[in-house]
Parts: structure tokens; sequence; C-alpha cells
């Protein structure tokens, strides 16, 4: 996406604001070049054959984006399925991997200054002092390597550049008692090193309030709150005239945050005789293709999105330390790049799975270490444009899973409890390139490819107790006990593929066609409960062939921006995610999807940025496995057939300063939040709309904002789990509407 990249602009949606006493100037703007590093160098994104959305750090303020997670909203085919920070899954074009078991990699990869962060566990974190954030569509394979099927997002922080001294404080308050503080400063430190420390701390109550249903009001406390900060130190050292040397350290720390309450609404759940009779999942037409909800109603029990029905008080803790060293040096006429990235996390997290109807608690306990090694070579020469490197990354997942209690493992002891003990430890290396070759003036094509290496080794037992019924502590399950080759291991080799003709049939126009092959490694599920049968227990690669077509054109004399894509999706053995029986499984299953975005931007009159997208997605895997045990064919999970997002922003001079006005919002067309496609996961269109107003010195030292996320309180889920067999549904609902106000003083 083409953005406009001035200072304390962002793309908006146009207002009235001539009753404001302010008559913007009548000429039109041409629109900034926007640079970004899609291939790993820069170039202005108008440039680079991808589909491709871009937001600058002011950009990223105006939205109010405070959270990795807030990006969403306004990139066309992006979309959110959250319970907790403590977990979170991104879909990109429909594409994405819902298993909330901790060992697990999605298919959208997740960058951070160039290094892959691999758990879905670290990538919901504060968001400050940003330089940008892109967002890559379609498989990436052969530039950024390791699980990028569905594409990739990649966050990039301010780094320590600038030599004079400069800095801001922000502080911001909200309702649900949120509060946060901000703040970065930097410059240099001598001649030859600059430094800059930036940190944001938040705390909030939460949304999500104790509510009654059926006579009984809940005494849990409120969830899906905040409470935790982050740290990050990085120096910028000219180590001679042609090697540069960026040392980055990052902290954070979140402790107690409310979660892991869930929103109930009942299936077959009768009050007064107990758990009943099973929902009717799955209304099928007489080609047994889901039709959509009509004997189902998603009504929370408390009537509420935002009213939770527990007793409990769950929560998470989360700590994160990240040490990354970025070398770049000019070697003749190439330019050699090294990036080294260690990573750990320690996080504890335990819900109310029970919400109110029966003692249910799962937790999870996940310690994390990865370290990366990249190296890449590049260059120009002639009509050649080339980049070669090696990768090496290793993982280690140590997990911990247990549930407890009559209402899930049977019998009538809430003191038994089931845990489930893994270990994965994962080593990949790869070997890549990519050329570009210009013919003619006009046309370019580009190859490349990647080998990737992927070895995996898993250790996983299961427990059961019930010390207080006389049942000891006793391994009911081994995996070295399973006998099925290789059930443990895996040794994954495979080739990522690009080609890619571009065409420039004028300045300022590009046409592109492509061809990108994907590949992402297999897994385990590492199941809970014993559900799982031993030959499902590991699942299979998947595979992607992707082809695109795609324009980028600037248009009215540079006012205005186009640019629009449209894919088709083979894939052979995508890894489907559903819950079988209660227990969570990923399968593989062929699967297709076409769509495309459309992307316009346009500055009409000085002062006012305007912004359109659209998405469209239409798929089909032909083979899910549903809640009680048969398969059904489905379209992907978080992937509505059309969304919408717009955005306006218009800002005027006034009262010795600068006043700004902005509006942004999306709206979704009816999908499923699982990928079984069951009537409990069919969430109907909704819309989201944001204000924001602001005003600023001429001086341009202080700021005050005020805004309005959700002004029209729309509740809707970003959510489900169908627990349909024990009679009830498990949702979480986005926030309802926030009002909040910021202050900032900068230098």
């Amino acid at each position: 996406m083409g953005v406009i990249m001035s200072t304390n602009r962002t793309l908006t949606l146009s207002i009235a604001l001539a009753s404001l006493g302010a008559a913007p100037l009548a000429a039109a703007q041409v629109l900034e070049e926007v640079v970004v590093t899609a291939q790993k160098r820069e170039q202005s994104l108008q440039d680079v054959g991808i589909s491709v959305s871009a937001f600058s750090g002011d950009q990223l303020k105006a939205l109010g984006a405070t959270s990795t997670v807030d990006i969403a909203q306004q990139v066309p085919g992006l979309h959110l399925f959250t319970f907790s920070p403590a977990f979170t899954v991104f879909s990109l074009r429909g594409i994405s991997q819902n298993n909330f078991q901790d060992n697990l990699e999605a298919p959208v990869a997740v960058y951070l200054d160039g290094a892959y962060i691999a758990s879905m566990n670290a990538i919901n974190t504060q968001l400050f002092d940003m330089e940008r954030v892109e967002v890559l569509r379609g498989p990436q394979g052969t530039l950024f390597g390791r699980n990028a099927t569905g594409g990739l997002i990649h966050f990039l922080t301010h780094r320590a550049e600038e030599q004079e001294f400069n800095g801001y404080a922000e502080a911001g308050a909200a309702e649900f008692g949120t509060y946060s503080f901000e703040g970065a400063v930097g410059g240099g430190i001598t001649d030859t090193v600059r430094g800059r420390l930036a940190g944001r701390y938040e705390k909030s109550d939460g949304y999500v309030e104790a509510g009654s249903a059926f006579g009984r009001q809940a005494t849990g406390g409120d969830s899906n709150g905040a409470d935790g900060y982050a740290l990050r130190g990085t120096v910028q050292i000219d180590a001679t005239d042609n090697v540069v040397v960026d040392l980055t350290a990052r902290y954070s720390k979140d402790d107690h945050v409310p979660t892991g309450q869930y929103i109930v609404s009942l299936a077959g759940f009768d009050i007064n005789t107990g758990l009943g009779a099973f929902h009717d999942a799955y209304n099928l037409d007489a080609n047994g293709e889901p039709v959509g909800p009509t004997n189902y109603d998603p009504t929370p029990i408390t009537g509420s999105g935002h009213k939770h029905w527990s007793d409990e008080n769950p929560y998470f803790d989360r700590e994160m330390t990240s040490l990354n060293a970025q070398v770049t040096a000019k070697v003749g006429e190439a330019e050699l790049v090294s990036i080294t990235n260690w990573f750990t996390m320690d996080k504890f997290y335990i819900e109310d799975s029970g919400g109110g109807f029966g003692y249910f608690p799962y937790n999870t306990i996940n310690d994390y270490d990865q370290w990366s090694q990249e190296l890449r070579l590049s260059g120009e020469q002639a009509a050649w444009t080339w980049q070669v490197g090696a990768y090496y990354l290793d993982m280690v997942w140590d997990t911990f899973q247990s549930v407890a209690g009559a209402l899930i493992l049977g019998g009538t002891s809430d003191t038994q409890k089931m845990s489930t003990y893994g270990k994965v430890d994962s080593r990949n290396w790869s070997v890549f390139g990519q050329a570009e070759y210009a013919f003619s003036d006009n046309w370019t094509v580009i190859a490349g490819g990647r080998w990737s290496q992927d070895d995996k080794d898993l250790k996983m037992s299961r427990v059961y107790e019930d010390v207080p019924q006389g049942i000891p502590a006793a391994e009911i399950f081994n995996i070295r006990n399973v006998d099925i080759p290789g059930v443990d291991t895996i040794d994954y080799g495979d080739y990522a593929a690009r080609l890619q003709l571009n065409f420039r049939p004028m300045d300022g126009t590009l046409l592109y066609a492509s061809y990108n092959r994907g590949i992402k490694g297999g897994n385990w599920s590492l199941d809970p409960l014993g559900g799982v049968a031993d030959e499902n227990l590991k699942h299979g690669e998947e595979v992607l062939n992707a082809y695109e077509i795609g324009l980028k054109t600037d248009i009215f004399s540079g006012r205005a921006r186009l640019n629009a894509a449209a894919y088709y999706y083979d894939y052979q053995d995508y890894q489907a995610f559903s819950i079988v029986g209660l227990t969570p499984q990923v399968t593989n299953s062929d699967a297709r999807s076409h769509g495309g975005e459309i992307e316009l931007i346009t500055s009409p009159i000085a002062g006012l940025d305007l912004m359109f997208g659209a998405a469209f997605i239409d798929s089909e895997v032909d083979a899910v496995p549903d809640v009680f045990g048969g398969t059904v064919e489905a379209e992907f999970p978080n992937a509505p057939s059309v969304s919408l997002n717009l955005l306006a922003r218009y800002e005027w001079s006034a009262f010795g300063g600068f006043l700004s006005a902005q509006v942004d919002g999306n709206w979704n067309d009816d999908m499923f939040l699982e990928g079984t496609n069951s009537e409990v996961s069919f969430e109907p269109s909704y819309s989201v709309w944001n204000a924001h107003v602001g005003f600023k010195t001429g001086s341009e030292h202080v700021r005050v904002d005020a805004y309005v996320k959700n002004f029209t309180d729309e509740e809707y889920r970003l959510y489900n789990l169908d627990l349909g067999l024990i009679g009830f549904i498990e949702q979480v609902y986005a926030p309802p509407r926030q009002v909040g106000v910021t202050l900032t003083y900068s230098w």
C-alpha cells in the first residue's frame, strides 16, 4: 500500500471542517515517495512487485496503535484472532494457524528489526518509538525464508541514527482504568557513536466485567486488561568509514495481566439437568456445504460480550529478553549484512475454561529460546541486481499444559488433573539467492530460490493424578512408546522459489506477474487430553503454489496512487486446525484460494489525506476434521469474502498551531472464526470506526490528542472455541467504545 509519509500525517477519509473556521490551501499535494525494505534493500514502494502495505511511525501514532496487533484494522486482508495477549494469530489473505498450543509457528512470519520471531506467544507486545511497519502479502520464502507462506509483518523500530539530541515524552489516559507513559531520548555520544533509549508502560483494568446469569452474580475480577512495561536501548557505531554496527537490547515484563475470562454461550446446555445434548454444529445445504447459522443462538448467557460469568481470577505473566546485532559493511562494490539475534521468553498463563459452569482451569507454561544468524551479500552491476545469503536458526520450546476438574476429565472429582509435558528442539538452516535482470528500460525479470533444511525432535509425556482421591501422579503416555517410525522426529528439506516479470509501460506505473512456491515445515499437536490418535500427533509440511498479478501506478500527476493485486493459491497439504472432540489438532488437506486487494490514496488538497482499501477472499479446504470425528469441506477461518477499510485525516493552521481531525474504520463481511465452519463460529458482518482530534503548537513541541475507539460501540468476536460437546461455546469479544487522551512533548 502506498502511504503518505509526511511528518505527522496519516492516511485518512474526508471530513468537512469548514465550520471550524480554518480554510485549507486549494493546491493539491504530490504524494511523497514511500521507502520500504520488502526485498531486503531500500526501494520505493512503487518499484516493488509485491503486494505491500506500510505505515510510518507518525501514521501509527495517528492511528492510536499502541500494540503490534493494532495494525490489523487498516491493512486490507489482515485480520486478528486472539483470546489473550499471551497468544496472537495474524490472518493474512485468510492464511493463519489458529491452534493455541505453544510449540507451533504461524504461516504469517513476524520479524522485528530483521530478526524472525517464531513464537506466537511473543508477537503481541507494546508498540512505541517506531520507524515503520511493513506488511507483505503472499509467500516470501525466497528472501525471508522460514514459514512465510502467507506473508510476513516486519516491525522496524527507531534506530540510533540522529547525531542531534532528540526525544519525546508522552502520557495517556483512557476508560477502563487505562494509563500509559512512554518516551525516548537519543543523539550523538561521540562523533562516531549514537545512542537511543525508549520505553513504555501501560496499565489497564480491562473491559470485561463480572456479570450475572441464571440468578447468580459472578465474583471474578475484570479481564482483558494490561499491566506491563517494555524497554529498548540501541547503539549505532561507525566502526570504520565502510562498517556500521547496530546493537539493540530489549526487555519487557508483563505482570499478572488480567485475562483468561471467556464469554460463554449455550449449545444444548440445560441449567436444571446439567450438560445436555450436542448442538447442531453444521447447517449444510443439499450438497453438504455450510450455509450459515439457523439453529444456534450466539447470545452470551450474561447478555453482553463484555460480561463474564466466572468466579475465578486468571492471569498471565511474561518476560522477554532480546539482543540483536546488525553489521553492515561495504565490500568493494557490494554490501555485506550480518544479523545475529538471541531471544528468550518465559510465559505463565491460566484461564477459566469452565466459564462459570464448572471447574475447568487450563494452564500453560512456556520457556522458549532461539538464536539466529543471517549473512547476505548484495550488489548491483549494470543491468543486474543480486543478493545471496545463508541463514541458521536454533529454537527450543519447553512446554507444559494442564487441565483439571470433572467437567473436562469426566467422573465426579474436581481434584483430578492431566498434565502434558513437551519439548521441541528445532534446527533450521538455509541458503538463498535472488537476481534481477533489466533486459530493457521497460522489462525486468526476477528469479530466486532458497533451500531449507528443517530438523526437529520431540519429547512428550502425559501424567494423570488425583491425589486427594488416592490416585498418585503417574505417567500414562510417552511418545517414546508409540510404535510409529519417526513419530517424534522431523527431517524435512525443500525449496522455495520465485519467478517474476516486471513491465513499466510508462513512468510511475508498474505491472508485474509472479509465481512463488512457499513451504512450511511440519510440527506436532501436543494433545493435552489424549484425544488425538497416535498417527495424527504429527502433521506434515505444506506447500503453496501462488500466482499473482499486480498494478502499481501514480495518477493525477502524482496526487493519487492506485495499487491492486489479484492472486490464486494452490495448496498441497494445507495445515488445518480444528477441535476434534475436545482436543486441538492440526491435519493436512489440499486447499485453494483466490482473491485480491485494491488500495487507493490521495491528497486532493493541502492538508487532506484520503485512503480506501478493499480485500477479497474465496477459499476452499477439502477436508477438515470436525468436532464429531468426521470431516467437512470448509473455507479458511478469519477470511471474509469482502473487507473494506477507510481512513481520512485533515490538518490545518489554527490558534497559532495546527489542528487535525481523523476518522478511520473498516467493514468485514460474514466469516467463520474456526476452520470447521461450524455454525457456532459464524460471525456476522460488522464495522468498527474510530475518531481522533488533535492540536500541536506551531513549534510542534507540544501536542494534545483525544480519541474515541469503536465509537459506534460495535460488539463482535475476536475468538471462538467450539466446546459444544460439553454444552457451551467460549468466546472473546473485541473492546467496546473507549475514550482517551494523550499529551506529548517532543524536542
